[in-house]
């Protein structure tokens, strides 16, 4: 675009449009440093979007009460998923920290966005809801903590970039007596005293089972907004006990242990939890074995692919030990959901 072809975007038009802060935060998103950018308004409007989506979080927060400025974090008493949102905290400050460093101040935009959309807003206020609606004020104190803590980062974080928002919503929420603009940079939150590697990895096993069911839904034509019964065989210990939270993020009826063998009219899919289904009473046996055959299909090439890296032995010899490991440990992975998903298919 050039100012002298008039071919160039009003900017107090965008503003008018978007907002300040959504034109800010839309154009930083798609400026990297050094290079020339095609302009795109619909990255304006994700700008604006995005603002909407935290002044929203907010106020949801405002709905429950007063924010504390200061919450008390005991991390022995939090829930699993608000151990691995704090863990995604410290990472994003530690990313951002580096984007600064190097003057990417595009990836600290994505970063941002990245972990305020979706670790934030979409995983861990929707999984914080069951303690916050439920009777136990000992477990909504807490998982209202957590918001306060996550969010007062959140708003440091973003105030470079969006200084309007972020200013009215620090005012709004109590967060500090004098401007945003004046608070420390966020820290983050040792989390030595709890088993770290075994929670996140239970949490992300239960948001992939949350995510396969939610696809199972989608192929099965059934409405996001329908309740429906959806039967598990955990791989995992512990699931049970957080079935109300997958019954909320799944938007379910029902969330049951299946017995030896799944009900009639089940589709089933393979996550890192274990095996999930979805019931469609009017399901044909014909469009299930259908699918399952498509999906086995999916995963014996993703197998046939990384075991042809693996028999590589100049990959094998020359890649990083890790990189090597994470291989085999992928393709173990892939195996177990071959078998699980040929099982399935040989019972329908």
């Amino acid at each position: 675009m050039s100012k002298s072809l008039g071919n160039s975007p009003d900017p107090l038009e965008l503003i008018d449009k978007y907002g300040a802060d959504g034109l800010r935060f839309g154009l930083m998103r798609i400026a990297p440093t050094g290079q020339d950018i095609r302009f795109d308004e619909r990255q304006i409007e994700e700008g604006r979007n995005f603002a909407t989506k935290l002044w929203n979080v907010a106020r949801f927060r405002q709905m429950h009460g007063p924010s504390d400025a200061a919450p008390k974090i005991d991390i022995q008493k939090l829930s699993i998923y608000a151990v691995e949102v704090l863990a995604r905290l410290n990472e994003t400050i530690d990313a951002v920290e580096t984007a600064y460093r190097e003057y990417h101040f595009n990836l600290v935009a994505q970063h941002l966005y990245d972990f305020v959309w979706s670790d934030y807003c979409d995983w861990f206020v929707e999984a914080a809801k069951t303690d916050i609606f439920s009777d136990d004020e000992a477990k909504k104190k807490s998982a209202l903590g957590v918001m306060d803590f996550v969010l007062s980062a959140i708003l440091r974080l973003l105030h470079p970039f969006m200084p309007h928002i972020t200013e009215e919503l620090w005012s709004l929420l109590g967060f500090g007596s004098n401007s945003i603009q004046f608070a420390p940079p966020p820290k983050k939150l040792p989390l030595d005293n709890v088993d770290l590697t075994k929670i996140r990895q239970k949490v992300t096993a239960l948001y992939d089972a949350v995510q396969v069911g939610r696809n199972l839904r989608s192929e099965a034509g059934i409405p996001s907004n329908t309740k429906s019964n959806f039967p598990i065989k955990p791989a995992i210990p512990g699931v049970e006990e957080e079935i109300p939270t997958l019954s909320r993020l799944l938007g379910a009826d029902t969330v049951e242990t299946a017995q030896l063998e799944w009900p009639i009219g089940t589709i089933v899919g393979i996550s890192k939890m274990g095996e999930i289904g979805v019931r469609v009473a009017s399901r044909e046996p014909g469009l299930e074995r259908a699918r399952l055959d498509k999906e086995i299909a999916k995963i014996d090439d993703q197998m046939r692919t990384v075991q042809e890296k693996l028999n590589n032995k100049s990959f094998v010899d020359r890649a990083p030990s890790g990189v090597v490991e994470e291989h085999r440990k992928r393709l173990k992975d892939l195996t177990a959901q071959f078998s699980k998903l040929r099982q399935a298919r040989e019972v329908i």
